[in-house]
């Protein structure tokens, strides 16, 4: 039980949800665009880069990174995003944990992907790893107008993956996409766990969210990632303003589309014997009540086939990461991919 509150928090949110039901009905018709999220882990290629912390994933290094499992890591993550949504690929989905453009190009030239026509979206970050976010779209549904990094402003001296941000127009209509990959908690001295690199980030982003609904209250935004926090944390709830209350009267608040997700105790991460909803997708009010682009109710769902799971022992269910540790099980990733889906408001 999360938090020992969890059956109040579902009669909580389902009767906001009962309340709201007749405002976020969606239409009936109009062409589906799914918007997802993907963290890849450690997305390398092969090759040794002297400015980036990538030596164990070389062929010499520690996880002896050849060639044939790069290929193979690549071809299992095509086949994991390939049927996102219904079997034609998402319109657009946000990656993170990957090394360079190199690594997207040899991503969207696999046969699943090709025939898509895939564009990307990818800036160089400061993150000690040397990985990045990135951004996969299909520019016949989503014309990109502008693009931008936006830096983290960590304290002391540390630094991580930048916010990707994206604005453009899905089937003629304005969208704002916001990638996230927030660093994880630090551990004090005294063994407690630090949120002050989370508040920052969230921080960050509100600002951000801030300033467009200040010029436009109607903004449509999506903010996608792996926020390294779960949906009913103080740094979600509070700090970034993102709750499981789909209420336009609330209208600068963000709507965790994956909240009930997490109450009913799923996750696209699992660790410590627990699932954890770590990855979200979170959406402006507007997209709810909106007369351009709507929400489509019922649409948030985390991407879990049986191909992506360990299918026996232990950890049968869970995502079949590429490694544990130095441990090699040739899986896409540890985390499962998470999708909403909008459409053209009629």
């Amino acid at each position: 039980m999360r938090y020992g509150i969890k059956t109040l928090l579902l009669f909580f949110t389902l009767s906001t949800l009962i309340g709201c039901s007749r405002v976020i009905a969606p239409s009936s018709k109009g062409k589906l665009h799914t918007i997802a999220f993907y963290n890849t882990q450690n997305l390398f290629d092969t090759i040794d880069d002297p400015n980036k912390d990538d030596d164990a994933f070389t062929p010499k290094g520690g996880m002896k990174w050849d060639q044939q499992k790069y290929n193979r890591k690549i071809q299992k993550l095509a086949s994991a995003i390939a049927p996102i949504g219904g079997g034609n690929g998402p319109t657009i989905i946000g990656l993170t944990e990957v090394e360079n453009a190199l690594v997207l190009q040899d991503l969207i030239q696999t046969p699943e992907l090709k025939k898509m026509k895939y564009e990307y979206i990818h800036f160089e970050m400061d993150d000690p790893q040397g990985l990045d976010l990135a951004i996969l779209y299909k520019p016949s549904a989503f014309k990109v107008e502008t693009k931008r990094s936006i830096k983290i402003d960590y304290p002391g001296n540390f630094s991580s993956k930048d916010i990707l941000q994206v604005n453009g127009k899905l089937q003629g209509q304005p969208l704002t996409i916001f990638v996230n990959h927030w660093p994880a908690r630090a551990n004090t001295r005294r063994g407690r766990q630090d949120d002050s690199r989370l508040r920052t980030a969230a921080t960050t982003l509100r600002k951000e969210i801030n300033a467009i609904q200040a010029s436009n209250p109607d903004a449509n935004i999506v903010a996608i990632g792996d926020f390294d926090a779960e949906p009913r944390t103080t740094v979600m709830e509070q700090t970034l303003k993102a709750t499981g209350r789909p209420n336009p009267y609330y209208k600068e608040e963000l709507f965790n589309t994956f909240y009930m997700h997490y109450v009913n105790g799923l996750g696209s991460y699992h660790s410590r014997g627990d699932f954890k909803m770590l990855d979200q997708v979170l959406i402006s009010k507007s997209l709810i009540s909106g007369n351009g682009l709507e929400f489509v109710r019922g649409s948030a769902k985390i991407h879990d086939p049986q191909e992506l799971k360990f299918l026996y022992g232990k950890y049968k269910g869970t995502p079949l990461p590429t490694f544990s540790g130095n441990t090699y099980f040739g899986g896409p990733s540890d985390h499962f991919p998470v999708f909403i889906q909008l459409r053209k408001k009629k």
